[in-house]
């Protein structure tokens, strides 16, 4: 793949002035099979942000599909697009980070090197919104082993 094909580097020279170092990626790795308490109150507390752009989340299982229908999540202002591959995630997690339209992208994304993850601050910087990848920490233990 070229660099200019990926969302996430088509406008990574856009940003805030002087703030090179600030991060828009936070990771949470969570200790269970399911979501949880923990991430319902974060997504709780994102839902109903004052900021007028949408709460974005990128859904890749049908389990976090129906954990999401049952959790009681403010849905005002939230944007969810599903995703059935790994690849298709990130790349469409890039492309909702860039866009400008959302405050925070929340994707579930299992597996996240290093050049995933300068893509994803790029092109959060862009878009002037965070991101959430979240992560299961089974997953991520095979991922290591595996390394």
């Amino acid at each position: 793949m070229q660099p200019s094909s990926s969302p996430c580097q088509q406008n990574s020279k856009a940003g805030l002035p002087g703030d090179d170092t600030a991060s828009f990626i936070d990771e949470l790795i969570l200790s269970g099979p399911g979501p949880g308490r923990f991430l319902r109150s974060v997504l709780n507390e994102l839902a109903n942000e004052q900021d007028e752009r949408w709460l974005t989340l990128i859904l890749s299982d049908k389990d976090t599909i129906n954990w999401l229908k049952s959790s009681g999540i403010s849905r005002h202002r939230l944007l969810v697009l599903n995703s059935s591959v790994q690849t298709d995630s990130l790349q469409l997690t890039c492309k909702a980070l860039a866009s400008g339209t959302s405050h925070t992208v929340v994707s579930w994304i299992n597996s996240l090197d290093s050049n995933a993850l300068s893509e994803l601050e790029s092109a959060a910087r862009s878009g002037q919104c965070q991101g959430l990848a979240v992560r299961n920490r089974e997953i991520n233990q095979e991922y290591c082993a595996n390394v």
